[in-house]
């Protein structure tokens, strides 16, 4: 995840989305950004995707 982030791609949430991705960020012990959060949730959610396709 160390590559250069160039791409922005706006994205509406609703407010319930929003608390439960603050939600899970509170729970990781380095606090990331609300952005880094989304990042590593669509990342989580493309693996299981990969995985559950096998």
């Amino acid at each position: 995840m160390g590559e250069k982030k160039d791409q922005r791609i706006p994205v509406m949430m609703s407010s319930e989305e929003v608390e439960a991705i603050d939600d899970w960020r509170r729970q990781r012990p380095e606090l990331p950004s609300r952005s880094e959060a989304i990042r590593r949730l669509v990342e989580l959610g493309l693996k299981a995707k990969a995985g559950s396709s096998r």
